[in-house]
């Protein structure tokens, strides 16, 4: 079985799916910079919320590739660093739980009890994020001084390679 058409039945767990709404409104009030930014992430929000309440994938996904969007563009209008690595730490969160959340509704449903699971997931996550952010940021204030510019251009390519090393480790295990 393909593994969308063993998402479309199943419902994404009470758990992440709060999980992943309140990373994603955090993210959304963490960027909020400009309006344009903030209707961007509030739209990625919604979406989100429709992804996870309908039981969606491909809204779901276009819902936090709309939040990450924003972080984009935050970073373009000038935003810390900083506050980059926190919005993207938080898109990248409400990603990966809303996932691992269609992932859990499918294989066994919403009735079973899996907040140990969603819970065991959502820390080892983090733990993995914290790691490779903390050394992502690192080394560009070693590198680059702290420019605002190049700040962006370090997260995300620290962003996209936490992304296929944590696809990596969920398809393989």
């Amino acid at each position: 079985m393909r593994r969308n058409q063993r998402y479309q039945s199943g419902r994404v767990p009470i758990g992440s799916g709060l999980i992943a709404l309140s990373a994603g409104a955090s993210a959304v009030f963490v960027t909020a910079v400009s309006p344009y930014v903030l209707a961007l992430g509030i739209l990625g929000l919604v979406l989100l919320a429709v992804g996870l309440f309908r039981a969606s994938p491909k809204t779901f996904a276009v819902g936090t590739g709309l939040l990450f969007v924003g972080v984009v563009v935050a970073g373009i209008l000038g935003m810390a660093s900083v506050y980059l690595l926190l919005a993207a730490f938080l898109v990248v969160i409400a990603w990966t739980v809303g996932q691992n959340g269609f992932s859990i509704g499918a294989e066994v449903g919403t009735d079973a009890p899996t907040l140990r699971i969603e819970l065991v997931h959502l820390v080892s996550s983090m733990a993995i994020l914290v790691v490779g952010a903390s050394v992502g940021f690192g080394v560009f204030l070693a590198a680059t001084g702290g420019q605002p510019v190049l700040a962006l251009v370090a997260l995300l390519v620290g962003v996209v390679a936490l992304l296929v090393g944590l696809r990596g480790s969920y398809t393989n295990g």
